[in-house]
């Protein structure tokens, strides 16, 4: 198989992934202009909102999907002075008709008080057993009494409810950790079956990408070993069929890389999965076959499954730390993405000689935020 052919399926197994991938189904709640855009557009790097108006579930409730986003949102206004039956039997037939798996109550910090009227739909959502956090939102200018009494008051009406503290506008750390912490619990609420969507489309945590693709690996690890001694030709051991590939493609679907490029760029991004498929394949024909040990002396020209899995090891876990390396040289600001593009074949034919010369698994790196 030649690195074209192979690019050519590697990118045929990425689209059919990326089509059929299950997304998780987020319900945005809280009254208008306490900064729910503005905390979409910090956790998913997408003006989701602004790109025109979303489609009615309710009177209460509007939807917000698009295809090349790996989260369906849904946003709520609150609910308003003498209209509250009406309001929350809106919501309620939204969360159960379009299946929510979690709910976001967002609160400004900028007001006196905790409005009557949040209490009663926090408490509804509570009571119902949905998975609800509450969001406190604008807090860059508030007090840490104020922070704290806003807490105080969320835990006296609620027992064992998860609070953070955000801000659209500050970069300071304990702003970033709390955005993290809001994105590890949702990874523990949400069913599995959507945290792949999930965890690709959040642009918070970088740990958590690196930690699902491992996940991923090992599932797919499972999968090259069960195939226990079917021969598959040394010729095809590159891809070995279909596993390789969907496990590949998952991994790239996790860093979501083209648009975190264009969310940093303000572009519409530059087809960085195409570039990293491409280098992908010259690597794999070209290098990473020859790294695995006695693979010239194979008898009858066929691999078994524990070759297998030993080749699906080294490719995926080369994978994942070659995209955690360049998410993270996006991340600091390096604009020169061509020249990080450059690199990546190298990053991957090093990891995979770690892998099999020198025996380096996943838990032999640090990695760090």
């Amino acid at each position: 198989m030649t690195p074209e052919e192979l690019n050519e399926k590697l990118l045929e197994a990425f689209k059919e992934f990326q089509k059929n991938v299950k997304k998780p189904r987020i319900l945005i709640a809280g009254p208008t202009g306490v900064g729910k855009s503005s905390l979409i557009n910090k956790i998913f790097g997408e003006k989701v909102s602004e790109e025109g108006k979303g489609e009615p579930i309710t009177a209460s409730v509007e939807k917000y999907e698009r295809e090349d986003l790996g989260v369906i949102l849904y946003d709520s206004p609150g609910c308003e002075i003498g209209n509250t039956e009406r309001f929350k039997k809106e919501v309620l037939n939204a969360i159960e008709q379009e299946n929510i798996h979690l709910i976001w109550y967002c609160i400004a910090i900028t007001g006196d008080r905790i409005e009557l009227q949040d209490k009663d739909t926090i408490k509804m959502f509570v009571e119902k057993n949905f998975p609800v956090s509450v969001v406190l939102t604008h807090c860059e200018d508030a007090s840490e009494e104020k922070i704290k009494e806003f807490k105080e008051e969320i835990n006296n009406n609620f027992i064992d409810i998860d609070i953070y503290i955000t801000s659209a506008k500050s970069e300071h750390k304990i702003f970033k950790e709390e955005l993290e912490r809001l994105i590890l619990y949702a990874i523990q609420k949400l069913p599995d079956f959507v945290r792949d969507a999930f965890i690709s489309a959040q642009k918070v945590n970088l740990k958590e990408k690196f930690k699902r693709a491992n996940i991923a690996i090992a599932e797919h690890v499972a999968v090259a070993f069960g195939t226990g001694f079917v021969p598959i030709p040394v010729a095809d051991a590159p891809i070995l069929v279909g596993n390789q590939m969907i496990m590949i493609a998952r991994i790239l679907y996790i860093y979501d890389l083209d648009s975190l490029e264009a969310m940093l760029t303000g572009g519409a991004g530059g087809g960085i999965i195409g570039q990293l498929i491409s280098a992908l394949g010259k690597s794999i024909v070209g290098n990473i076959l020859k790294l695995i040990p006695g693979i010239g002396t194979i008898i009858g020209g066929v691999i078994n499954g524990s070759v297998a899995s030993l080749l699906t090891t080294a490719l995926g876990e080369a994978v994942n730390f070659s995209c955690y390396k360049l998410y993270k040289e996006i991340l600091k600001g390096n604009k020169n993405i061509k020249k990080e593009m450059e690199n990546f074949a190298n990053m991957v034919k090093k990891f995979a000689k770690d892998f099999f010369k020198n025996n380096k698994k996943a838990e032999d790196y640090e990695i760090d935020d």
